[in-house]
């Protein structure tokens, strides 16, 4: 049996954030431009406009995935509780089983032992 290992909330956090400082990166250049006497404001602006909305899509994606993360991790945590106290459970059964076993073993052993001993 394997057991399921989830992603810690941290490392979906920081994948996430990588990602986000990557395109953090690629908007360094577009502010570059709005130094530049030469370009027209607008278009600049449009492309700013855009890579924004692309990064705040990417974080509530993230946000998102964080949320079914937590959701799965929280029920595959219920489950492990509800699975160890079956196991729990199953454990005592058997060692009441074996306790019982073992008396009946004695008893057979008492019944045995008068069938075979030599009739007085």
């Amino acid at each position: 049996m394997t057991s399921l290992t989830l992603p810690q909330e941290y490392e979906v956090l920081l994948k996430a954030m990588l990602t986000t400082d990557g395109k953090v990166d690629q908007l360094l250049p577009l502010l570059d431009l709005l130094n530049d006497p030469g370009h027209p404001m607008s278009e600049l602006g449009q492309a700013l406009i855009e890579a924004l909305q692309r990064i705040a899509e990417d974080l509530r994606k993230a946000t998102q995935l964080r949320e079914e993360h937590r959701a799965a991790l929280h029920q595959a945590n219920e489950t492990n509780t509800a699975l160890s106290q079956m196991l729990k459970d199953i454990s005592q059964e058997l060692r009441e089983i074996r306790a019982e076993n073992r008396s009946l073993k004695q008893q057979i052993s008492k019944i045995h032992g008068l069938m075979f001993s030599p009739a007085e």
